[in-house]
């Protein structure tokens, strides 16, 4: 019987603790992904143009920091959204935008000609919410 009792408890706690992190909010790749026309892995497409589209995820979500290179570079310019684990880059495409969403690592090495004066590189769990490198691993002798 003691077992049994156990058995339950484990499943009443992981049903609560599933109930919980599910009530935490929504993702911001989630959200986009509802949001925003698929069109490949980690990539979506709007009619609207970057700007508007940028705005909408900021406000959903507010960045760590947001690079707009648009004034500067056009065409060939974006906006490049910073969170603690992801990049979102919202880039001109015809009349509309294409929108896309990468891990901490990965966003930065893609955008990394538009956000690599302005932004560290990111550490081995992306960035902390006030932006700096996570950490990076280490151990003895580490930082010689």
């Amino acid at each position: 019987m003691n077992s049994r009792y156990r058995v339950a408890g484990a499943v009443a706690a992981a049903t609560v603790t599933v109930a919980a992190l599910g009530g935490c909010g929504t993702s911001q790749s989630s959200w986009i992904a509802d949001k925003y026309t698929k069109t490949g892995s980690g990539t979506y497409r709007s009619g609207k143009p970057p700007q508007t589209v940028a705005s909408e995820i900021g406000r959903k979500f507010k960045p760590i920091d947001r690079v707009d290179d648009m004034t500067t570079m056009g065409a060939n310019g974006g906006i490049f959204m910073r969170y603690p684990k992801l990049v979102v880059g919202v880039l001109p495409n015809g009349t509309g935008s294409r929108i896309t969403v990468d891990n901490a690592r990965s966003g930065y090495n893609r955008h990394y000609n538009h956000v690599s004066g302005r932004w560290a590189s990111p550490g081995s769990n992306g960035w902390t919410s006030s932006g700096a490198a996570s950490f990076r691993g280490g151990g003895p002798g580490s930082g010689k």
